[in-house]
């Protein structure tokens, strides 16, 4: 019988919820409240988005993609925009505010990458690298 506690897949869970919750800890002083970073995150490496393509980014429902994207906007880090082509699609666009807070994001996101992996030699941190890039390039897809 597996041992459903001490299994790889569990512990890649909890570093990822961990990590949620560092980096909202690190953010909160923007009001950037629970998974409206992933979106800038998203823009920042493709920005005009589709809404939807940023729900399947951050892996989230539409429901609750249009809240946090309603919110970023109402806060001035987005602009969502109607596609001319299709009404139905919206396009999602960083604003000049939106642009000027991603440094500050990524140092934020540095930090708490750094505070996850400190207690391993440089060695090691090469060598788990090297693991999680081999597991999400080579994995089955879910």
């Amino acid at each position: 019988m597996i041992e459903l506690a001490d299994i790889e897949a569990r512990y890649i869970a909890l570093l990822r919820r961990r990590s949620l919750r560092m980096l909202e800890r690190e953010l909160a002083p923007l009001g950037l409240g629970p998974g409206r970073y992933l979106y800038l995150f998203a823009l920042y490496i493709e920005d005009g988005r589709s809404q939807q393509a940023l729900a399947d980014t951050v892996s989230a429902d539409k429901a609750a993609a249009t809240r946090a994207l309603a919110r970023l906007e109402a806060d001035g880090y987005v602009k969502r925009v109607h596609c001319t082509a299709d009404r139905r699609v919206t396009r999602v666009f960083l604003t000049s505010t939106g642009r000027e807070l991603q440094p500050v994001l990524e140092s934020a996101a540095v930090r708490v990458n750094d505070a996850l992996v400190a207690p391993l030699e440089s060695a090691d941190r090469e060598h788990l690298r090297r693991i999680l890039r081999h597991m999400a390039i080579a994995g089955p897809d879910a």
